[in-house]
Order: C-alpha cells, then structure tokens, then sequence
C-alpha cells in the first residue's frame, strides 16, 4: 500500500488495510451466548460517541498476504466479516483501505459559512449534474450503521433549512478536544485506464471525509493544534472570507452585520500553516498537500466584476478537472486578492505551501440579507463551489487532469 490511509472517523492513521479489526455481530453460538451492547471507552474517547455498540476485536495472529475476509470474535467465538478502526472502533464500509480514501479537511475561520458551503456542497456532489458529468455515485454513508447518527439525515434537514426554510445557520459548535462528527461520503467510479481487464469495467471506491470546524477552534494556537484531524488530512480546503479584507469591505459597502469577525486573515492562515507543520506533511521546507484556496461569498462581487468578467463564466467541466480553467481561476482571483491589499495572503502561501490554487465560490449564489440571516428571495444557486473539491480529487488521481 503506497498511500496514506486515516480513519475518516477519527482521523488516526491506519498502515494498512490488514490492521482493521473486526466487530461482533452478536449472535450466540452453540458454545457461547451472544455478546451485548456496551458503551466502548475507546469510541467515546476519540470520537465523543456513547451510546452501548457490539465489542470490536483484533483480528488474528495468522500471517496472510492479503486482508482476512473474517475475524473471529474470542468471546462468544462467533465469525463477522465487519470491519472497524482499530483505534475508534467505528465501524467501516467494507471497500474502506482497497484504495485510498482522501480525508479532506475543510477550514475556515469565524464567519466564512463552512456550514452552508458543506450543506450545498453535499447536495451538488449528489446532483444529477456530478452524476453525469463524471458517471459516479456520490451518498453520505452511516446510515443506521452501528448506532451512527445518519450523515443523510444531518445533510437532510441542513438543506431543508437553507433551501426550503430559507434559513442560514448559527454559529457552528466548537470541538470538544478537536473532536466532532464527519461528514463522510461515498465517491464510487469507473476507473480511468486505457485497457479493461477483459473487457469488464472496473471501479474504484473513495471516502471523502469532511469536518465542519467552527472558527473558534482557529482561534488560538492552542486550539488549531488540537484539531489533530489537519496533521491526518490528505488535502485542504480552506475557506477565506474576502469581507475580512479592509479594501474589499470599502468597496462593498457592507453592513455591519455581514462583517462577523476582524481578526485578520493572514492570522488564522499562519495558525493553520503552524498546525501542519507538526505533522507528515510538513518536508522541512514547505507543506507537501494541496491546499484548495476558496474565496468565499463572491456572489458580493458580481455587479463590480460584471458579466462579461473571466469569474463570472461557469464552466462546464465533464471527465475530469480541467486544469485549464483552473489556472485562469487561479490568476484572476490571485490579481483580485491584490486589489483588496491581500498580498500577505499571496506570499504567505507561496513561501510555506507547495501546491495551492484559488477558487472563486459562491455557496449560495445571491447576497443573503445579512441581518435577519435569511437567504435571498429568488433561492439558492450554487457557483462552483464543486470547482476545489474536483481540483483536489484530480491532485490524488481520483479525477483525471484534462490538459487543452
């Protein structure tokens, strides 16, 4: 196995798919009675979850090449083909480790809406658009499994809230010991390669991890360490709200209440930057993941970019990530980040991060009004906020690169 693989869960590190362990499936054998419910200090310690689940078990000494199909619970000596973290014990989807499985930490601090841009991005993933254009099948999983809260029913009434309700969210809860629930979807495809094996199609299964940090845990340095679920990330998105930025907030007129927070960006950007380098990915120079760099609630600028501006183009991407476009994004944005006196954030990046690219995002597509915290009349409609998800995917080889 030559990538990285972290329980989307708990974000521990797994070295490989053999390591899983097992969980009982509580049904009595002929020589013992059926193993019960009861609460694992081990879950709840890790994960905050606490409610009674079925014991999990090491799987055996025996060497075998490749991952045992069945473990053997040595309690009540009943077989179960279920696999769990070996550090969590939550339980895993049954392809989990046969490739790699991007865990995608989603940051931002105070005020950005990470929890609208999850919502809506969770909805256009599962879009028939996404479907279409790159034929795969996209759904949260843990539904009903092993007593997990069901990721579709939170995505579920998030989005009746912002697109039915017309409704934005409160501040987002702050971790306790950096440790909250995932959003964990399931992103199965066709395989790119130039050969089938005969003639058969062949697919690959990924898990895409995201956490919905509230920006209180950005908020010191402290807190950014203990969100140890960035030092485990394959890659980053990281959400930048340009209303933080002096300049951009002259041009706008915004009021006050659109204006959450006044720390300044560069500030949580080198909080972030500090946290990964105590990690893997940190080669002694610079930060080895990419980072995906979204410039947030650019619905704000659309009157002064105006129609006919590169931005304001949607392209229409089907196959794979067009790395074209994304180089065209990545300039104009960089060149408006100047304009607003964002050149910190320009040169703080390129000195401390390998890869990054920036994107141009609106989760919901029109100005809310920002003192009732309600979303615009006409509704919401998305603007590429799929765009640095897609990118991230192309960087691990999920997605393939479109050159022109």
């Amino acid at each position: 196995m030559t990538f990285k693989l972290a329980c989307p869960f708990c974000y521990s590190t797994i070295r490989r798919r053999r390591a899983l362990w097992f969980q009982c499936q509580g049904k009595p054998t002929a020589q013992h009675d059926a193993c019960r419910p009861a609460v694992d200090e081990a879950r709840r310690r890790l994960t905050g979850f606490s409610e009674p689940t079925l014991p999990s078990f090491a799987p055996g000494d025996e060497f075998t090449l490749t991952a045992p199909q069945r473990g053997r619970c040595p309690v009540c000596n009943g077989e179960s083909s279920v696999r769990v973290c070996p550090q969590c014990h939550t339980r895993l989807p049954y392809e989990f480790g046969i490739a790699a499985s991007p865990l995608v930490a989603m940051i931002g601090a105070k005020g950005t809406g990470k929890t609208v841009y999850l919502t809506v991005l969770s909805e256009v993933l599962q879009s028939d658009q996404i479907r279409e254009d790159f034929n795969v099948d996209v759904h949260p999983i843990g539904d009903g499994l092993d007593g997990f809260t069901s990721a579709s029913q939170w995505v579920q009434q998030n989005v009746r809230r912002v697109y039915r309700d017309y409704q934005l969210f409160p501040a987002t809860t702050q971790a306790i010991d950096g440790r909250k629930e995932p959003l964990v979807l399931e992103w199965r495809s066709e395989r790119a390669s130039r050969f089938r094996y005969f003639g058969k199609r062949r697919f690959r299964t990924n898990y895409l991890s995201f956490y919905d940090t509230a920006g209180e845990d950005l908020s010191s340095q402290s807190n950014a360490h203990e969100l140890h679920y960035l030092r485990a990330a394959h890659s980053l998105i990281l959400l930048l709200d340009p209303f933080q930025l002096p300049k951009a907030q002259q041009r706008l007129r915004l009021p006050a209440s659109a204006i959450t927070s006044k720390e300044p960006t560069r500030q949580v950007l080198a909080r972030v930057t500090e946290a990964l380098k105590h990690s893997d990915n940190w080669d002694g120079e610079k930060i080895t993941i990419p980072v995906a760099v979204a410039f947030v609630k650019m619905d704000a600028f659309y009157d002064q970019l105006g129609a006919t501006h590169p931005l304001r183009t949607r392209p229409r991407m089907a196959g794979g990530y067009d790395e074209a476009v994304g180089r065209t994004t990545h300039e104009q944005v960089s060149s408006l980040l100047q304009s607003w006196g964002g050149g910190d954030i320009n040169q703080h990046l390129d000195v401390n991060y390998r890869t990054y690219q920036y994107f141009f995002v609106s989760a919901l597509g029109r100005q809310p009004d920002y003192d009732t915290a309600t979303v615009n009349p006409l509704g919401v409609n998305p603007y590429r906020v799929e765009e640095p998800l897609l990118w991230l995917l192309s960087q691990g080889d999920v997605l393939p690169k479109l050159r022109k």
